[in-house]
């Protein structure tokens, strides 16, 4: 099944189409979000004016609260950036102590996946996780539950996260008050209702 976030056209019978996507400062792609990269700053000195101004066109935060963000991200990592060890033991302090989601939420932060997150790449998926518009969000979960970042999610990936979740939190609610009693039996709802082609994939 093919999930669209493209802007015009109607959807085919092989596609499910969300609503159209409102532009935002930060855009994203289906397998995470984009930025354009640079160096941020230095360990002696702030953000340079062009570099905050580059995030604040990238996020959904304003100029003052990106320098106070800079300065404690470099108070708390005076190299600059976070190695996966060093996240996964903040997230275990945060009470996620599934090694699986840990792993699953650094590969998202870590955009250019090169072991390591940066303040750039910090602050860009805070922004879609914190004050993302719904869209963003859902591309941002997408990026998440798309293991292999074939650009498709397939039955076998969602069960994988779901069950980690159901070992985190117990028996999954809905918005709506609806129960799940066990990981397949959400995963088999939401692809009997997103899987219009019965492909067993769900696309973006």
């Amino acid at each position: 099944a093919v999930v669209s976030t493209q802007s015009t056209g109607k959807p085919n019978s092989n596609k499910t189409k969300l609503p159209n996507k409102q532009r935002a400062r930060l855009s994203i792609n289906p397998i995470s979000y984009t930025y354009t990269h640079t160096k941020m700053g230095n360990q002696a000195s702030g953000l340079k004016r062009e570099e905050v101004e580059l995030l604040y066109k990238q996020t959904h935060f304003d100029q003052k609260e990106l320098k106070a963000m800079y300065k404690q991200f470099k108070r708390e990592t005076p190299s600059g950036t976070i190695g996966k060890l060093e996240f996964k033991d903040v997230m275990k302090h945060m009470g996620l102590a599934d090694d699986f989601l840990q792993d699953l939420i650094f590969g998202v932060f870590d955009n250019n996946k090169d072991g390591t997150i940066n303040f750039q790449e910090f602050v860009c998926a805070l922004s879609v996780m914190t004050r993302g518009t719904p869209d963003e969000k859902l591309e941002f979960a997408f990026s998440m539950y798309d293991l292999d970042g074939s650009g498709d999610i397939t039955k076998h990936e969602m069960t994988l996260i779901m069950q980690s979740f159901y070992t985190l939190v117990g028996p999954l609610v809905t918005f709506s008050g609806k129960k799940y009693d066990s990981p397949q039996q959400l995963v088999d709802e939401f692809f009997d209702n997103m899987d219009t082609n019965g492909d067993g994939k769900i696309s973006n």
